[in-house]
């Protein structure tokens, strides 16, 4: 079954997500707050991490790049009461490996905990075409480049960590960061949300 920790401020909140997965996940543990999150995750290990992006001490993204430090085997899914394209896209870049806008959590959470725990990015349609819009300017296609550099760029895409993509390819984490950067160089892309929105214009994943 699935390890599913909960972070969000509002305790009905909370209840819904439960009610939603229940007999569908294990709830291993809950936080009102980003600093009880960050010490209460490592220990629980979860798989997925449900996430709210608006936490009284600090936001959820702010949480999401020092989690995926602190605990980086985690999926990080959040819950947000934006729908914007450029909080998606802050999240995903801050190592977040799905976005679910409230309003959407009741007909979409439980599809979503799961894409994330198999390891993929999840988006509702609406969102991903919305983000998808934003990119006015067209990118290179996959053809430049190489072998290795296109692998790195689907395996972040799919939501890997710098360490899995190493040991999946047997090569350093540092060597990934160099396909990374040179992928990123090479298609005039900066962060990672670009890659995996370019990504996903090419229907790599």
């Amino acid at each position: 079954m699935i390890r599913v920790f909960l972070v969000d401020d509002h305790p009905v909140v909370r209840a819904g997500v439960r009610y939603l997965l229940q007999n569908k996940v294990e709830i291993v543990g809950e936080a009102e707050t980003g600093q009880e999150a960050l010490a209460k995750i490592p220990q629980a290990k979860p798989q997925v991490v449900v996430l709210d992006i608006a936490l009284p001490d600090m936001d959820g993204i702010q949480v999401a790049e020092k989690l995926k430090a602190l605990y980086p085997e985690a999926r990080l899914l959040a819950l947000s009461m934006y729908a914007e394209p450029e909080y998606a896209e802050r999240f995903l870049q801050a190592g977040g490996s799905g976005y679910l806008p409230k309003d959407a959590i009741e007909r979409e959470l439980e599809d979503a905990v799961l894409a994330v725990a198999r390891g993929e990015h999840y988006l509702p349609q609406g969102l991903l075409y919305r983000m998808i819009q934003a990119q006015t300017v067209r990118k290179p296609g996959p053809e430049v480049l190489t072998e290795r550099e296109l692998k790195v760029v689907r395996y972040l895409a799919q939501g890997l960590s710098y360490r899995e993509i190493a040991e999946a390819m047997g090569i350093s984490e540092k060597t990934v960061a160099t396909y990374r950067e040179r992928a990123a160089e090479k298609l005039g892309l900066k962060s990672r949300a670009e890659l995996v929105r370019w990504a996903v214009e090419e229907k790599l994943v």
